[in-house]
């Protein structure tokens, strides 16, 4: 149970962290679909002493498994690590690529899109009528996991794919499926003034509908049952000095890799080097140019209501969240804030309409910086994560289906005693004393 300690901050009893398992009661009515999303450069599991994030915590204890007494039956866990991780730049074979995508994707939030697409294909894979989804996700991940209840809102979960009822069973037509609906619906827009190109794309939302057969009077057939989120950020990407030293970073890393294709280039063919290093380089620019452009490219076709030239642009999200939206039939959504993050980058992102009045959402701040909140800190200094991460437990165990917890796996010992970071003053520290003077 949660008590209010002299700080106001939520606190678990040692008893229900020590619980073995904490399940719905009641009939059961359709499983749980979890979605965990981490932030920057998380990736939990991979080694034991691992900082860990809120989230990742969070879907150990409530992932199924050999080790675990949840039913997959019962509920689905699928965790997506975040932006700049390993298992984020996926099978790129090249040391020295796979660092350049894990930078590119820290600084600029290259890569968010597949973020998404691989947290609505987790959901299409094992939804059936009568599920509920729940979304969690910090940082980043925050903004992913919002960004996939945009997705339901305007596409839902297809029954139809073609002349075959249900979601494919392959996992490359299943991705396609959600690329579909996350590149050509979702992000049509993008990074532009929401007005602007809000008649398309519910145009496009509902031709996917019509096609797929998840229409239901008009909306959406899937909506989140319940959103929990640690502190989502203002920004997709660096800012100021760090977007100079990391574009700078990148420049030198693709010059390297320039002069290395150049060197091999011109030993296989003879040609000197001067020419093949500019020609490398163009045929590298070219290749970005072109990927870049049709990625961006989103084109909505037969709309009458709208000149040609106004049917097409480059969408792009430009380091900034312009979704803010909230869908109304989202059951209940969770927000925890940090009162004392400084960074402009980190600023508090809006949700929802300020003029709906939505029943069950609760956005709750909390003391410390964006990491106290999410967690990722030593272990030794989580005590206050572990406070954060405490309320959304007990939040999501006061609804009428909460989700099954293993207590064997997430002990928690909340203490508005523990330590409270700041990046800003811990960035400044890692400089040379004479260059703090400055």
């Amino acid at each position: 149970m949660t008590q209010p300690t002299v700080t106001g901050q939520p606190q678990l009893d040692a008893s229900a962290t020590s619980a073995p398992l904490s399940s719905p009661t009641g009939p059961p009515s359709g499983k749980s679909i979890l979605i965990f999303s981490d932030g920057t450069g998380q990736a939990g599991g991979l080694r034991p002493d691992q900082r860990l994030s809120n989230v990742y915590k969070l879907y150990r204890a409530a992932r199924s498994g050999p080790d675990s007494p949840i039913d997959p039956a019962r509920q689905i866990a699928f965790y997506d690590s975040g932006l700049g991780t390993d298992a984020d730049v996926g099978t790129i074979p090249l040391r020295l690529t796979r660092f350049i995508k894990k930078l590119a994707s820290s600084a600029t939030g290259a890569g968010i899109s597949a973020n998404v697409v691989d947290c609505y294909a987790a959901i299409l894979k094992h939804y059936e009528p009568g599920d509920r989804i729940y979304l969690f996700g910090f940082s980043r991940g925050a903004y992913t996991v919002r960004c996939v209840a945009g997705v339901l809102q305007l596409c839902g979960v297809p029954t139809r794919v073609g002349v075959t009822h249900g979601c494919p069973e392959s996992s490359r037509a299943l991705r396609d499926l959600a690329e579909e609906a996350v590149l050509t619906v979702y992000e049509h827009g993008a990074g532009k003034p929401r007005t602007r190109y809000k008649a398309q794309r519910l145009e496009l939302a509902r031709r996917f509908r019509a096609r797929h057969e998840s229409d239901d009077g008009g909306q959406s057939n899937a909506a989140p049952y319940f959103i929990g989120v640690f502190d989502t950020v203002a920004a997709l990407g660096a800012h100021g000095w760090a977007r100079v030293v990391v574009t700078l970073t990148l420049l030198f890393l693709l010059t390297v890799a320039a002069t290395g294709i150049a060197g091999i280039i011109g030993s296989a063919t003879g040609a000197a080097y001067g020419s093949a290093f500019k020609i490398t380089c163009l045929a590298m620019v070219m290749l970005a140019g072109v990927r870049s452009f049709f990625r961006r490219l989103k084109i909505i076709r037969d709309y009458p209501a709208d000149p040609w030239w106004k049917r097409w642009h480059l969408a792009g999200w430009k380091l900034r969240f312009y979704d803010e939206s909230l869908d109304r039939r989202v059951e209940y959504v969770r927000h925890a804030l940090a009162i004392d993050e400084v960074r402009q980058a980190f600023a508090r992102v809006h949700w929802g309409d300020k003029h709906t009045v939505y029943d069950h959402f609760v956005q709750m701040w909390f003391a410390g910086n964006h990491s106290d909140i999410g967690g990722s800190y030593p272990e030794d200094e989580s005590r206050l994560s572990d406070i954060a991460l405490s309320w959304m437990v007990e939040e999501v165990a006061k609804i009428p289906h909460p989700i099954e917890i293993d207590r064997t796996k997430l002990y928690l010992y909340p203490s508005p005693a523990g330590v409270q970071h700041c990046e800003v003053a811990s960035l400044r520290d890692r400089f040379p004393r004479w260059a703090r003077r400055l």
